[in-house]
């Protein structure tokens, strides 16, 4: 609809220019003519000039305009395409396959909370660090890898802040605040370790906070 309305658009702005360029190639030619008083074959010559020169100007504008268009029509289809693409990635948490993974590590979370306090998280690690617990490891490790390459895309504008915030805000806050001892752990031995998702999730907690 907005393509066929921009189509008309430009077909009347085009007609409006080629009347206005022949009432103005008229009203320049009568000026030099008849107020002037010069002879016709100057007069044609300047009246040309003028006309050619406003012709090149509105060329110009009209240009200009459409160039306009095109960055907005540009930017709209690039934002419609991030959030398409955004929701495609986040959706990924919503699958068949993450819903073991998720129950086992909300259920790990609830279990071991008192673990995860700051003064008890050698408990927690030797938990999860036995091998009789390798599938609440796993659903562990599994979820922040997820919120950590969902938070760099995030970070680098690969993905929609708003939408991700609006889809995962209060679900990353509230697991960073569970998790925060065993990330901070974890970081003393490879300091890189889910620095993007702590990153985040520290933001949108200000941010809500504020």
């Amino acid at each position: 609809m907005n393509s066929l309305f921009n189509k008309r658009y430009h077909i009347r702005l085009v007609w409006l220019i080629i009347i206005c360029l022949a009432l103005t190639f008229c009203a320049v030619f009568f000026v030099f003519r008849y107020m002037a008083g010069w002879e016709p074959a100057p007069s044609l010559d300047y009246t040309t000039k003028v006309t050619l020169a406003i012709l090149a100007f509105l060329t110009l504008i009209y240009h200009i305009h459409n160039l306009e268009n095109q960055i907005k029509t540009q930017e709209n289809s690039n934002r419609q395409n991030l959030a398409k693409y955004t929701y495609d990635i986040c959706s990924d948490f919503r699958r068949p396959v993450m819903m073991d993974i998720n129950e086992n590590l909300r259920c790990l979370i609830n279990d071991q909370d008192s673990n995860l306090q700051a003064h008890n998280i050698n408990n927690f690690i030797e938990f999860i660090d036995h091998e009789d617990n390798i599938e609440k490891r796993k659903a562990l490790v599994i979820t922040l890898n997820y919120f950590e390459s969902i938070s760099a895309m995030v970070l680098v504008g690969d993905l929609d802040n708003e939408i991700v915030k609006r889809l995962f805000g209060k679900l990353f806050g509230r697991y960073y605040v569970k998790l925060k001892h065993y990330i901070e752990h974890r970081q003393d031995e490879a300091p890189r370790s889910w620095v993007n998702f702590e990153k985040l999730a520290k933001k949108w907690i200000s941010e809500e906070k504020n």
